[in-house]
């Protein structure tokens, strides 16, 4: 009986002292991986023989967190932003995972994503101290107290002039090129480096470098192109699919 007692006793301990850690995720530091852009163009509606066509961007953003890749996609929309320009691979953010989302945030902007793929990978690059500083920025709400305000520090009923926030520099310019992908047949799927970037034709930004592209479709041979990008390229990839 005193054993059954002690048992029940120590899971009513566990509920209320460690149980609660699990009830709400924790922010983690992490660096962003890779950012990569696709602009989908599709047809909405034809008007007298004539094509109106719409164009889908998204987003594919994946994070290094301790020794994992987590990779998630967002549609630009008028309550989603595009991701902010400093977020470059190696960046340093804050994350949480939650179910099949995915919060990134840092001092220039947060977003949530729908998570795609994880996979393990190398340990992440520690976070400098630097970076710690300007990411526990994040958690401080500096505001003044309800009684301070419109009073000097001396007491006295002077309202307090607030100093000047410069404003914030204008941010570089996009390192990026530009490759529009077509095929033959129509609204095939276009991979690049193994990751979708939706269907053709498509629009995809990517960064300097080489790129694998792979475009494939149910029936078809897949098509594939190892191609380099340049900074400011806008480049054409037609690919032919031939039937199995």
């Amino acid at each position: 009986m005193k054993r059954v007692q002690f048992i029940v006793l120590l899971l009513t301990g566990i509920l209320l002292t460690g149980g609660s850690r699990f009830a709400c995720a924790q922010y983690q530091y992490g660096r962003i991986d890779s950012v990569k852009k696709s602009v989908t163009t599709s047809t909405k509606v034809w008007v007298v023989n004539t094509p109106l066509d719409e164009e889908r961007t998204q987003y594919t953003i994946s994070a290094h967190v301790q020794d994992r890749i987590i990779t998630g996609t967002y549609e630009l929309s008028a309550t989603e932003s595009e991701p902010p320009p400093e977020w470059v691979s190696g960046y340093a953010v804050q994350l949480e995972v939650s179910g099949d989302s995915l919060y990134l945030r840092s001092s220039t902007g947060s977003l949530r994503l729908h998570i795609t793929q994880r996979k393990t990978a190398g340990p992440m690059r520690p976070i400098t101290a630097e970076e710690k500083k300007r990411l526990a920025e994040l958690d401080i709400a500096p505001r003044a107290p309800e009684s301070m305000i419109g009073f000097s520090k001396a007491g006295g009923d002077k309202a307090a002039v607030p100093e000047p926030v410069p404003p914030p520099p204008p941010p570089p310019p996009p390192a990026t090129g530009t490759v529009t992908v077509r095929s033959t047949p129509y609204l095939s799927e276009v991979f690049v480096d193994g990751d979708s970037m939706g269907y053709t034709p498509a629009k995809i930004a990517l960064v300097p470098g080489k790129h694998s592209f792979r475009v494939e479709k149910p029936g078809y041979t897949p098509w594939t192109k190892v191609m380099t990008i340049t900074a400011g390229s806008e480049l054409t990839l037609d690919a032919t699919l031939v039937k199995k």
